[in-house]
């Protein structure tokens, strides 16, 4: 069985308040797009599971989201000595905001719950992604999606207007850790941006919704980098440009694909660069050929 797990984007994101444990709490509205890693899945003799990896540096244990969500769906469905072997391509990437290992996790407990007709319901595969990781719940309902305390509250809302994205990693990177660590030192601002943006998406209006974006992250950070790319996307047509997560991929949004492939030229040499558009949906099943 072999999956897209596709990327995602953060159209907003407020940072709201922290919790005793550690904890940050948002309010962000998280977009699907089409940049992806692929899976694949199959039942193995050995018990145990095995995954494998494009990216030798990442790990291939419980370290691993993916890894993690096969063990939780196991202990979910009372599954016992299966083996499993799960192996990724990676071409999202990583340190980028951009939620590639949520969405491989989210994607592998869809795959599971397929190959085993397990038949658990959304709900259940959000709880178990919310064990793994703060973005997987998204990643497992995917689309357009406003999501809030630690990312376990899912609401779909209207959806993100057909539209071109131009996506650029620049070298410069941070670990999530340190980006809440650096957020810390700043007071927690009155969060506004999501339910703004949640009312423009209703309005559909494309244009309003680039002037919309807004990340408490990219507000805090002030990566050079990031910041240079922002101008050269606006400069070039978006209508609106911000770095995604906690960084330090930024997207652009365009409403042609000629404006967006002359950003991507004029972008050359700032970092690697994805040409995207919004998806319903944050994963899929790839047919046997």
């Amino acid at each position: 069985m072999k999956l897209k797990a596709y990327a995602k984007i953060n159209l907003t994101l407020d940072v709201t308040g922290r919790r005793e444990d550690g904890y940050h709490t948002l309010d962000t509205v998280m977009q699907s797009v089409s940049v992806w890693d692929e899976i694949e899945i199959k039942k193995i003799n050995k018990p145990g599971i095995r995954l494998f990896c494009n990216r030798e540096y990442l790990p291939v244990d419980t370290k691993n989201t993916a890894f993690r969500a096969a063990q939780y769906f196991f202990q979910q469905c009372g599954i016992t000595g299966q083996g499993l072997s799960i192996s990724i391509r990676k071409y999202v990437p990583s340190r980028a905001g951009m939620g590639g290992g949520s969405a491989d996790a989210a994607a592998v407990l869809h795959g599971l719950n397929r190959m085993f007709r397990a038949n658990l319901p959304l709900a259940t595969l959000v709880e178990l992604g919310a064990k793994v990781g703060a973005d997987v719940p998204f990643c497992v309902v995917g689309g357009t999606c406003r999501c809030q305390g630690i990312g376990e509250q899912v609401e779909q809302v209207s959806n993100f207007p057909d539209c071109w994205l131009v996506l650029c990693k620049p070298p410069a990177g941070m670990s999530t850790p340190r980006a809440y660590a650096l957020i810390d030192q700043f007071p927690i601002s009155r969060a506004q941006a999501t339910e703004k943006m949640v009312g423009l998406l209703s309005g559909g209006d494309l244009k309003r919704i680039g002037e919309g974006v807004a990340n408490r992250f990219d507000e805090t950070m002030k990566l050079p980098q990031v910041r240079d790319i922002e101008r050269t996307m606006i400069s070039a047509g978006a209508f609106g440009a911000s770095m995604t997560g906690s960084g330090s991929a930024v997207f652009g949004i365009f409403d042609t694909e000629e404006s967006a492939r002359n950003c991507m030229q004029q972008l050359e040499g700032k970092g690697r660069l994805y040409l995207a558009r919004p998806l319903e949906r944050s994963w899929e099943f790839i047919p046997d050929r």
